[in-house]
């Protein structure tokens, strides 16, 4: 069948909106248009279907005015070195070797999202990009790629003599050196990143101590100091040798560091004039902070004759060391010690090995900074199984041992009950004898940890392998026993988490205290029980009402009267 002719009417036969036959109809002018003399073409041709295949859609959206605004993205390198790769969007990627002004290949709508990222970083440098995302309205130009090239870590050594020394950089990156001068660890780190540089082995017969160790390399580092020099022992202060003054002391009453709690002026006295009129003259304090300071002044100006061991809390940290708590800490209390006359030695960390959160790496990088600036005794307060080797953990002491004064070792066999017969039920009938054997036992616990620790073989800083016990002072730097229960879950508490027990407790340790082959001092754990510690609390000599209770007896005006039969009361398994 031969196709209609245009004057047949075939424009009527097309099937498009009313609105479009004009252009099929010879007196509009718009005929003219080579699309629609193309759809005429295509009517005299193939007929309707044809006409509208040509004009290659029937609608309202044939509007060839507003077809969409395309814009280009790029911006400008600064600081490359080599070659990056820069990514739009996900997809187009744009290779740039030169600083300068740059442009991706593909354009997008105007309107639409653009995303600027580095898909390949360029050898030894790293590029960020800033401005690098928006909605494109116009032609963007305004993307910043900012290089930078990697940067050197080092500085000097002096002091050495004789020996090698080997320095780590973000606990790796070994670098061993027996000469005095410069160095530099032969890998680079990322421009910006943080460094922390610790001796990871010391020279035989010297401690070395890093200055400026530690920060972000914005630029290659070269102030960084070790110095060397001989290890000489620092000897305890008098107040260590006397017996009975020592003891863990905590001012908090309320909801403790976790709550922010700052003790009154008024209750800080409060603790120190019953811990003077008992006999204390050696408090061991917990953290280096406001309150420790608060302690330290208060303690100055009513009791010159207190004298403190200075703690510092440090919580776990990366491999780098790099951790702003450990590192105000360390800062506050190196401040403290070096302030305050009362204060006479100085414990970096407490119990580090049971949190298994603080690389050993760390631990000693931390007493050294300490040691390194102060010049009284460090020492670096652990459990037993830490100095004896048997940390659950596998922390091994060393290489902390080395650049320690004195050793301080925490016990508690009340804790560790699982590990003796505290029962006892061997001794009959159930009952006084009964109480004492659990108690002997106890303290044969106590002094098997002891004896654990200072047995321990390890090489000194002269490069001698020696015993804890032979070349160390030791301290008990934490032991007691609960005047009352307060953890549910421990069987030995339901019986013997009593007052007389715990006097019972404190007076063995005062008997040993001292004596050949036992500990120089023993801190006892603790001065006053502390709410916020749950059922880790009721260990105090005094509750939190500061009631004195009856391991105290007889020890100051207001203490509780000792019994005729002393230990009278006390728990055993019945």
């Amino acid at each position: 069948m031969e196709p209609a002719a245009i004057g047949d009417g075939a424009e009527r036969s097309l099937d498009c909106p009313r609105d479009q036959h004009h252009l099929l109809e010879g007196s509009n002018p718009v005929n003219t248009n080579p699309t629609v003399l193309s759809a005429l073409r295509a009517v005299a041709r193939f007929g309707t279907l044809g006409a509208c295949l040509a004009l290659a859609a029937c609608g309202q959206d044939q509007n060839w005015d507003n077809a969409p605004t395309y814009v280009k993205i790029g911006g400008e390198v600064a600081g490359l070195s080599g070659t990056v790769i820069l990514r739009n969007n996900g997809q187009d990627d744009l290779t740039v070797t030169t600083n300068g002004a740059f442009t991706f290949g593909l354009s997008i709508a105007s309107g639409d999202a653009y995303a600027v990222t580095v898909r390949t970083q360029p050898l030894g440098q790293v590029c960020t990009v800033t401005s690098g995302t928006g909605t494109a309205t116009a032609t963007v130009t305004s993307v910043r790629v900012t290089c930078k090239s990697d940067v050197s870590i080092g500085g000097t050594i002096s002091g050495l003599a004789g020996g090698t020394v080997i320095l780590q950089n973000n606990g790796g990156n070994a670098l061993a050196t027996a000469a005095n001068g410069a160095f530099a660890f032969t890998s680079l780190v990322s421009n910006g990143s943080t460094y922390s540089v610790t001796v990871r082995t010391q020279p035989a017969g010297q401690t070395c101590a890093v200055n400026n160790g530690a920060g972000t390399a914005t630029a290659s580092v070269t102030n960084i100091s070790v110095i060397c020099a001989a290890f000489t022992l620092r000897d305890l202060p008098a107040i260590y040798y006397e017996k009975g003054k020592a003891i863990n002391y905590s001012a908090y009453r309320a909801g403790g560091p976790g709550a922010g709690e700052i003790p009154s002026d008024a209750d800080v006295l409060q603790d120190l004039t019953l811990l003077y009129n008992a006999g204390f003259r050696l408090l061991r304090l917990f953290g280096a902070d406001a309150v420790s300071a608060k302690i330290l002044r208060i303690a100055a100006a009513n009791f010159p004759e207190m004298k403190f061991q200075q703690g510092i809390y440090l919580q776990g940290a990366p491999a780098s060391c790099v951790d702003a708590v450990n590192q105000d800490q360390i800062a506050t209390g190196i401040a403290l010690t070096n302030q305050n006359a009362n204060v006479v030695t100085v414990s970096v960390g407490n119990e580090t090995s049971f949190a298994q959160n603080l690389p050993i790496t760390c631990l000693a990088s931390y007493v050294q900074t300490v040691r390194s600036q102060v010049t009284k005794p460090v020492t670096a307060d652990d459990d037993f199984s830490f100095y004896a080797g048997r940390s659950a953990g596998g922390y091994k002491p060393d290489t902390v041992l080395p650049l320690l004064d004195f050793v301080s070792i925490h016990m508690y066999p009340i804790s560790n009950y699982n590990a003796w017969n505290w029962q006892q039920t061997g001794v009959l009938p159930a009952g006084p004898l009964r109480a004492e054997a659990m108690m002997n036992a106890s303290f044969a616990n106590a002094r098997e940890a002891y004896d654990a620790a200072a047995n321990y073989l390890y090489r000194n800083a002269a490069g001698a392998t020696v015993t804890i016990g032979n070349s160390l002072k030791i301290v008990v730097g934490e032991t007691g026993w609960k005047a009352v229960q307060s953890n549910p879950a421990s069987a030995i508490e339901t019986y013997a988490a009593n007052p007389v027990n715990a006097k019972w407790y404190y007076d063995l340790m005062l008997g040993w205290e001292g004596s050949a082959g036992g500990p120089v001092t023993v801190f006892y754990f603790e001065a006053f029980d502390e709410a916020w510690k749950g059922t880790d609390d009721r260990w105090g000599l005094w509750d939190r009402a500061r009631a004195p209770r009856y391991a105290l007896c007889g020890m100051y005006a207001g203490a509780p009267a000792c019994n005729a039969d002393l230990y009278q009361g006390a728990g055993y398994y019945p």
